[in-house]
């Protein structure tokens, strides 16, 4: 053969066996050895100046909106990672091993039992619907609580309530009113409050403008309160080879540690091939501002998916991004960050972190009808809580034929598991799409979505908590929002229903004990109308010993 064959096959060779580690699943960086190794990339994104926008322009652009015409109804796919083809096969498989004639028991990796754990709070009250919000399907309900309001943020609408009883609605407009966008869709919002800078970061994504263009939104409030001015930042996020409406930066997150904000996503191809996880920080001191020049963060790509940022709660030099390892499913990537507002960050990585076997989620059965609702795959599907050397996540596995959330306690440090443990309504319930938050002692809130139907019981808001102190592993499932409804759900009359996507739960920053958490979820409103439920819950007074005193953290 002749050398310049050879080296046509040679090449050839090299460029099937990267899109084979490209598409496993299994970052490239941990296929070659490299786990440890620093990972480089020279690519650029472009962050232009931000626009300052106050809640009367908003207000003003929203009853514009409101006097044209309506805006069409829009259904948000879901992308897997894995491709289409794969993902349905796998939940097919899951579906199969699911049985209601074989209930499963009590589900938890701890040997003690599902022991009863008092959570209180008054607050419960009725969120955004279909209806006022503009009929997307589904809504990926997120919001977060700050010192005197919580923000709801869905895939049309932001509204704000007041903390205080009884929780008046202080605002509320359609995304594309809030950013000042409207050529486009807006979907996958997310908000986080980052309590030590006291400022709201809300994110939100657009399906793409053109071929060219796929924007990317970010905004920063100028102080804590959610009502006030805001910063606006629209970033391109797209490679040049996308298709007119249609997604390549997709399932955005946003956290932050100390220095700087984080933010991940999905990337896809134009035809929607999943290529990478993708990453870039942006310094607080900077977006925090509202520069005036044009920001050039680096955004590192070939990651793990689905990456998960984490929210930070301490000074630690080091930051943890993590994802589910839906390849092998006995593991999970993490990711170490330093220097988080340097332009690079320092990021290394991938190092596996051993879990427990796991397997797709069968989607959660309804009674009355053959209309399932989506229990997703195994992805982290929200954000991190990193304190000390603990970084806690949940996702949604199979555990005897039923969908359930499972819940870790990673050690950063030695890249092992802490605690685990599976947690559900009961023996023959469905639970999915959990979320989860820890505070500053290591306690933890989780919600998620749950059915029942042996029992008779639709779709459901749960919410639970555990304390540092209790038996490690176990989560019990002491409450919800509000008991399932009357109806199913079942907008298109058959199939897989999209459900409880983005669930959240946060923290508290009014509250110096960390006992209380503030809990968004969606809710059944009619067969074909959803709402969503906002609540508070806290966990009982812990005694704690703190030298030579006993101190006991009342209300």
């Amino acid at each position: 053969m002749k050398p310049k064959n050879l080296l046509y096959l040679a090449s050839l060779v090299a460029f099937l066996s990267l899109a084979l580690l490209i598409f496993s699943g299994t970052p490239v960086a941990a296929q070659k050895g490299a786990a440890s190794a620093a990972i480089k990339s020279t690519s650029q994104i472009e962050i232009p100046p931000a626009r300052v926008r106050t809640w009367q322009e908003m207000e003003a652009d929203a009853a514009k909106e409101a006097a044209g015409p309506p805006p069409p109804l829009r259904v948000k796919k879901f992308r897997p990672t894995r491709g289409e083809a794969a993902y349905q096969a796998l939940k097919a498989q899951a579906t199969q091993t699911s049985t209601l004639q074989a209930p499963a028991a009590p589900s938890t990796e701890s040997a003690a039992p599902l022991a009863p754990t008092t959570l209180t709070n008054p607050i419960n009250f009725e969120g955004v619907d279909s209806v006022t919000a503009g009929g997307w399907r589904p809504p990926d309900t997120e919001g977060a609580v700050g010192p005197n309001h919580f923000v709801e943020i869905t895939n049309s609408h932001i509204d704000i309530y007041q903390k205080a009883a009884p929780n008046t609605k202080v605002s509320g407009v359609p995304l594309s009113s809030f950013f000042g966008y409207t050529a486009q869709g807006l979907f996958d919002p997310r908000v986080v409050y980052d309590s030590g800078s006291q400022r709201w970061i809300m994110t939100a994504d657009a399906f793409a403008q053109s071929a060219t263009i796929q924007y990317f939104f970010i905004a920063v409030s100028q102080s804590s309160d959610p009502t006030g001015a805001f910063y606006i930042y629209r970033v391109n996020v797209s490679d040049g080879h996308g298709v007119t409406g249609g997604v390549q930066w997709d399932f955005p997150m946003v956290g932050f540690d100390q220095n700087a904000v984080i933010f991940t996503a999905n990337f896809f191809t134009a035809a929607g091939a999943f290529i990478d996880a993708r990453m870039f920080t942006v310094a607080k001191s900077s977006l925090y501002s509202g520069p005036s020049g044009t920001l050039t963060p680096t955004l590192i790509t070939g990651l793990a998916g689905t990456l998960a940022a984490p929210v930070v709660l301490d000074t630690n030099a080091n930051t943890y991004l993590v994802a589910a390892d839906d390849a092998s499913f006995s593991q999970a990537w993490i990711y170490t960050m330093t220097n988080s507002a340097a332009n690079p960050p320092t990021l290394s990585g991938p190092v596996a972190i051993p879990v427990t076997a796991f397997a797709y989620p069968p989607n959660a059965v309804q009674p009355g009808t053959a209309a399932t609702l989506d229990s997703s795959d195994c992805r982290f599907v929200n954000v991190s809580t990193q304190i000390g050397n603990s970084l806690f996540q949940v996702h949604t596995i199979n555990s005897g034929g039923y969908a359930r959330p499972r819940f870790y306690e990673f050690d950063t440090v030695n890249k092992t598991v802490i605690q685990s443990g599976t947690f559900n309504r009961s023996s023959t319930s469905y639970d999915f799409n959990a979320s989860i938050a820890a505070n500053r002692t290591k306690d933890v809130f989780v919600t998620w979505s749950a059915t029942d139907p042996v029992n008779s019981v639709n779709a459901e808001a749960r919410f639970s908590g555990r304390l540092h102190t209790d038996t490690s592993g176990v989560i019990p499932s002491p409450g919800y929002l509000l008991y399932g409804s009357a109806t199913y759900y079942n907008f298109t009359g058959s199939g897989v229903q999209r459900w409880g996507d983005y669930s959240a739960v946060s923290i508290d920053p009014a509250d110096a004990t960390g006992l209380t958490a503030w809990i968004i979820n969606e809710r059944i409103l009619t067969t074909n109308t959803w709402g969503n439920r906002i609540g508070s819950i806290k966990l009982p007074a812990r005694l704690s010993l703190q030298g030579a005193y006993l101190l006991l953290l009342l209300d």
